[in-house]
C-alpha cells in the first residue's frame, strides 16, 4: 500500500502545478491581446466544443461503442469548458474554488477519453479506425507531457510566464484534436457506411 501510494504521489507531481506561480502581477498579460495570451485565454473553449459536438452526434458515436455514455461525457465536457476558464483564467492570481474543480474535473476526463476508451478498443468494444485511435492516443500522450511540462516550469526557482503558458496551452490543444476525431467518425458512418467505418 506503501509503495502503491508513493507511486501515486509521484504522478500527481508530474502533473500539478505549483499555485504560487500563480502571480496577481501576471494577471495584466494573461488577459492582454498578446497571440500567446489570447491562445491561452480561448483554449479552454476547446473542451465545450467536443462535448457539443458528442450531444450532437451521441447516436453515431454510439455505432462505435453502445456501453459508453456519449452524452453524459458530452455533458461533462461542456461544463469543464466552462470551469477551466473560470480556474486558468478568470480567476488567475486570486483563490477560487475553481482552482480545485479544474484539475478534478480535467483529470478525470481525461483517464475516461484516454486509458479507458483505449481499453475499451482493445477488448473489442470501443471499433474505430486503427489510424483514427493511435492519432487520438498520440495525442493523449503529448498532452500529458505537455501538462507535465507546465507543471514543471511553474516548480522553477524563477518561473516564465510565457512558458507555462504556452505548454498549457498545448494541454489545452486535445479537447481540439477530439472535435476532428468526433467529426472524422461522425462523417464516415455518413459517407461511407457503418460497415467501411468499422474496417
Amino acid at each position: 500500500y506503501s509503495y502503491l501510494s508513493l507511486c501515486e504521489e509521484s504522478m500527481l507531481h508530474l502533473v500539478r502545478s505549483d499555485p504560487s506561480a500563480d502571480r496577481p502581477e501576471w494577471r495584466p498579460y494573461v488577459f492582454s491581446r498578446h497571440p500567446l495570451a489570447v491562445a491561452y485565454r480561448y483554449s479552454a473553449g476547446g473542451y465545450s466544443f467536443a462535448g457539443l459536438l458528442l450531444l450532437l452526434f451521441a447516436d453515431r458515436m454510439r455505432s462505435y461503442d453502445a456501453g459508453v455514455w456519449w452524452c453524459a461525457l458530452g455533458m461533462a465536457l461542456v461544463v469543464q469548458g466552462a470551469v477551466a476558464y473560470l480556474g486558468d483564467v478568470q480567476s488567475w492570481g486570486r483563490p477560487s474554488v475553481w482552482k480545485q474543480l479544474d484539475p478534478l474535473l480535467a483529470s478525470t476526463l481525461f483517464l475516461a477519453f484516454g486509458p479507458w476508451l483505449g481499453a475499451r478498443s482493445l477488448l473489442g468494444h470501443f471499433v474505430v479506425p486503427r489510424s483514427t485511435l493511435s492519432l487520438w492516443l498520440a495525442g493523449c500522450a503529448l498532452a500529458l507531457f505537455a501538462k507535465a511540462k507546465a507543471a514543471q516550469a511553474s516548480r522553477r526557482a524563477a518561473p516564465r510566464l510565457e512558458e507555462m503558458l504556452a505548454w498549457h496551452t498545448l494541454w489545452h490543444a486535445l479537447p481540439f484534436l477530439a472535435v476532428f476525431c468526433i467529426l472524422d467518425l461522425a462523417f464516415m458512418l455518413t459517407f461511407a457506411g457503418s460497415e467501411f467505418a468499422r474496417a
